[in-house]
């Protein structure tokens, strides 16, 4: 599924009942930011061979530990942390460093090969894989940190990982024009600004100004990383700053298709999976597919 596609693993800038930590899939055996990858592709997590990571916060690193232990017996290479200096001197010195976590740099597989190897990364310099090619980006935010441009088939999506204001960000979406799609982390309510600028997070009116530095009218836009406690709100100041039709909320589950621009959600089947378990007779059954129909012929 991952040949044109990416799968949103977790979207969210925090934990909730619905919500789960950032983490994107790039394809089978590649990921940016490790927010959320056993609870969302369980087994299959055995498949991880490259984490890429945006910085050392908590909520982007929090499954690395348990990836390598959980699979520790059945793989046979090590998993691969691409980073920049300051993010992997951060788990070293703070995470695998056997009073947090055993340090499974030092740890071998059953093979005698390293459980995992970090790769220091440089900003703009392309990484080039099978499937997709890679390019680091600096972003502004609490730590050093940045965002990443995915290209298949020259169809390209920048994930910005979380940033404040950043110029370096609209420069390179207005020059690189493979780049249809962006998403970009808005953590707060506007009325939270101060909150936001200190930890270094936009505000939906941050980033509506920001917008203004964007000199193009053919890039898809998604928010990603709200903070669970404000997602309601957020949505709403959506409409109230009329930025509806032109920005769209990622959920958990959410797959985008970079070529054709389409995001295909599993928060919408939840939401029709719900109207058919509230239904107590056939007539509601009825009403309920009818509203469906309808929907269907508003998409065509």
């Amino acid at each position: 599924m991952f040949k044109e596609k990416i799968k949103i693993l977790g979207a969210y800038g925090g934990k909730g009942i619905d919500a789960n930590n950032t983490s994107i899939q790039i394809d089978r055996c590649s990921v940016i930011d490790a927010g959320n990858i056993i609870k969302a592709i369980g087994d299959d997590a055995k498949y991880i061979d490259n984490i890429f990571l945006t910085h050392s916060h908590l909520d982007h690193i929090i499954d690395i530990p348990f990836l390598v232990e959980s699979f520790y017996e059945v793989r046979n290479k090590p998993i691969k942390i691409y980073a920049l200096k300051e993010t992997i001197e951060h788990l070293n010195r703070y995470i695998f460093n056997w009073n947090i976590w055993p340090d499974f740099s030092d740890i071998d597989l059953i093979n005698q090969k390293h459980s995992i190897e970090f790769i220091e990364i440089q900003v703009n310099k392309i990484l080039q894989f099978r499937n997709f090619s890679i390019k680091p980006i600096k972003t502004n935010h609490t730590i050093s940190s940045c965002g990443y441009v995915i290209t298949k088939d020259e169809n390209s999506i920048f994930f910005t990982g979380d940033t404040f204001i950043c110029d370096e960000i609209w420069e390179e979406i207005n020059q690189n024009l493979s780049i249809k799609q962006l998403i970009v982390d808005v953590s707060f309510p506007s009325r939270l600004e101060v909150a936001a600028q200190t930890s270094k997070h936009l505000t939906l009116k941050l980033f509506k100004e920001e917008l203004t530095k964007l000199k193009r009218d053919d890039v898809k836009i998604y928010i990603n990383h709200l903070k669970p406690t404000y997602i309601d709100e957020i949505t709403e100041e959506l409409k109230v700053l009329e930025l509806e039709n032109k920005i769209t909320i990622l959920n958990d589950s959410d797959v985008i298709n970079l070529k054709k621009i389409k995001r295909t959600s599993r928060k919408k089947d939840l939401d029709i999976e719900q109207l058919i378990m509230k239904c107590n007779t056939k007539d509601d059954f009825n009403r309920v597919i009818k509203r469906l129909e309808k929907e269907k012929q508003k998409i065509k």
